[in-house]
């Protein structure tokens, strides 16, 4: 990766399309290998740019990783994901 420096959360850099608050929002998705095209492209040249949000991701890959080891055979708790679809429908 390139030359990075610290920049405050929310603070925009000017040679970079998305905020710190933006592409914060956008990690557990990245881990997932969810986020596809231009999006993709967005955060890693964010990332080239940002320390701070370098270093919230690998935050984020360790907490990604913990919340999977733990997890690992739990079922879920009965009627969940009825519930997380209402309140996504609003």
């Amino acid at each position: 990766m390139g030359l990075r420096h610290s920049a405050g959360m929310g603070e925009d850099m000017e040679s970079r399309k998305l905020s710190c608050t933006q592409a914060v929002q956008q990690f557990f998705v990245y881990l997932d290998n969810a986020l596809k095209g231009d999006d993709v492209a967005d955060l890693e040249a964010h990332l080239e740019a940002c320390l701070d949000c370098c270093e919230r991701l690998e935050f984020s890959r360790k907490l990604d990783a913990l919340v999977r080891t733990r997890l690992a055979g739990a079922s879920l708790p009965e009627g969940i994901e009825q519930r997380i679809r209402r309140t996504l429908a609003g």
